[in-house]
Formats: C-alpha cells, structure tokens, sequence
C-alpha cells in the first residue's frame, strides 16, 4: 500500500476551507494532517508535523501567504508550497516564485485540477496552469524579474539529462526509468540542478536549460506544450 500524501490547508475562509476538505476525503491517497485558519496557526502546528504539500492562501490575518512562504522556504525547504488565489497577475507570481512557491491554484479551480497540482509539485517539482505558465515564463525570459545566477555552472551529464527530461514534464519514475537509475537518484539530481543554478526551485532550472540551449529545436520555447511567446 502506497504511503498517503501528507497536506495541509491554510485558509481564513472557513467554508471554503471546510469544502475542499469535505472533497479531499474522495480521494484515499491524501491525509490532510493540517488544517489552520491563518499563517501564524500553520506556522505554529508546522513545528511539530512536516506536510508534504501546503495549499496556502494568500490574503490572511496574522502572518498572510507571501510571509508563509519566504518562511517555509527558509525553514522547511522540502515542503512543496501550492499558492491558493483569486488573483493571476504576474506581480503575484513573480514575488512568489522569489520567495519559493511551487505552484499556483485558482480558488475557483476543479477539485481534480487540485489533485493533479498536488502529485505534480511532489513528481516534478513544480505546478503552474496554462495561464500561470504563459503569463510567468514571458516575464522570467523577456521581462527579467526573475534573476537567478547562473554565473560558472557546471551541471554533469546525467544532470543535464535529467533536466532535460523535467522539461519535458517527466515524472520523477519515468526519469528513473529512462536513465536507468533509482527515483532517489533523481531527486538527487534535481537537488543538485537546483543548487548549482541558484535557483529557488526547478522553474530556475527551467531557465536555465532554455538558456542554455538543452533542449532541441523542437521543445525550446515551450513549457508545458505552450509556447512561451505566441
């Protein structure tokens, strides 16, 4: 039997709150294992039990969503942090991207896009809708806000082949597959990426293949099938 994803939910809105809980119990392979009604409760109940996963609101009283993350990324790395909003500028994705976020949600988004964002932020690292990923892409590439340094870096072989095949959305069994090598040495790897690029995250990384050239004519300039510039 597979281990259930640990989450947590961190939203003021207690309908809300309480309804994609009550829809989260369909789901057998996920145990919400934190429930808090502001940053500071989370970041309090946090200390004792590690989420895998947070869906975090963004607008709270005490600590709000952006303080939540530069926190939890300083603090708590390993934990994949899932932005739950109404808005989808590219101000917000920006800012939080630098503090660390992993993947942005819609608040009026299906329950099985939720799902699917929660397996993708554990298998490849990051999750980021077809308006997010055009919307944010765009602005890391041509716009800049984005800097991440990648002034001397020597990334292996095996890791530039393994970022290749993040780029392509490979999930971190089908990279083990297809390199041949156990699913801890990849996530080795990706480590090792993410590190080496100066990144935040894997979305760093992401540039950093695009920039320099990993990927074929075929897939430079896209991200999750889109075009970064139409």
């Amino acid at each position: 039997m597979k281990k259930k994803i640990k989450l947590a939910i961190v939203e003021d809105l207690h309908l809300f709150r309480q309804g994609l809980i009550a829809l989260l119990k369909d789901y057998p392979e996920i145990e919400i294992v934190i429930e808090a009604e502001n940053g500071k409760q989370f970041v309090d109940k946090v200390k004792k039990i590690q989420p895998q996963v947070v869906l975090l609101d963004l607008e709270m009283p005490f600590m709000d969503g952006f303080e939540v993350t530069l926190l939890l990324h300083q603090k708590y790395p390993e934990i994949k942090i899932i932005i739950l909003t109404l808005h989808n500028s590219e101000d917000y994705i920006y800012n939080l991207i630098e503090r660390g976020a992993h993947g942005f949600l819609l608040k009026n988004d299906h329950i099985e896009t939720i799902i699917d964002a929660i397996h993708a932020v554990l298998e490849n690292g990051f999750y980021f809708n077809d308006n997010v990923s055009k919307a944010m892409v765009k602005g890391l590439l041509f716009h800049h806000k984005i800097k991440p340094s990648f002034n001397n870096v020597k990334l292996t072989e095996k890791e530039k082949e393994v970022l290749v095949l993040v780029c392509k959305e490979y999930t971190n069994l089908q990279i083990a597959e297809k390199l041949f090598i156990d699913i801890k040495t990849v996530e080795t790897h990706k480590r090792n990426i993410i590190q080496k690029t100066n990144s935040k995250n894997i979305i760093g990384a992401v540039m950093y293949a695009i920039k320099n050239n990993l990927l074929d004519s075929s897939e430079r300039g896209h991200v999750n099938g889109e075009p970064i510039i139409k």
